[in-house]
């Protein structure tokens, strides 16, 4: 017997209401070292991401303030890591090039993992005009600086 697809039911409603955008999704493969300066490298993958904002309970209220940490929700085919120490995988950048999402992000958490998709929060990172841009912006785990 063959599962329900809920996902395939499901998609042409989301379509009408959010469509999907095009990235890259740059998979983590390791770093380098160089004369002890470590700089991570990183393996592109194209994407059609579905992005979404955080429900209103991920935004953190202290002080009668509000904060919101850049925290969005991606859907994606494929399947993307947030950090794994144990495998040595994580640390996935993904890029949206144009449109009102345009911008850099780090995959900080996996939500869902499917057969075929997987749901991840990312954290909005600073903008920079290519991958080797970030990758010197970082390296030897320097903070990113605007």
């Amino acid at each position: 017997m063959m599962g329900l697809n809920l996902h395939g039911l499901t998609r042409g409603a989301i379509q009408l209401v959010n469509e999907d955008v095009d990235g890259t999704v740059y998979i983590s493969t390791g770093r380098t070292s160089v004369r002890g300066i470590l700089t991570p490298t990183f393996a592109p993958v194209v994407a059609r991401l579905q992005v979404q904002a955080q429900k209103h309970t991920d935004i953190t209220h202290e002080r009668s303030l509000q904060y919101n940490n850049g925290l969005l929700t991606m859907y994606a085919f494929g399947n993307f890591s947030d950090i794994e120490r144990r495998d040595g995988k994580g640390g996935d950048i993904v890029n949206i090039p144009t449109g009102p999402r345009a911008g850099w992000y780090m995959i900080t958490m996996v939500t869902e993992w499917w057969p075929n998709w997987c749901c991840f929060e990312v954290t909005t990172q600073l903008d920079y005009a290519t991958i080797q841009d970030y990758i010197a912006k970082t390296a030897n785990g320097t903070p990113p600086t605007p």
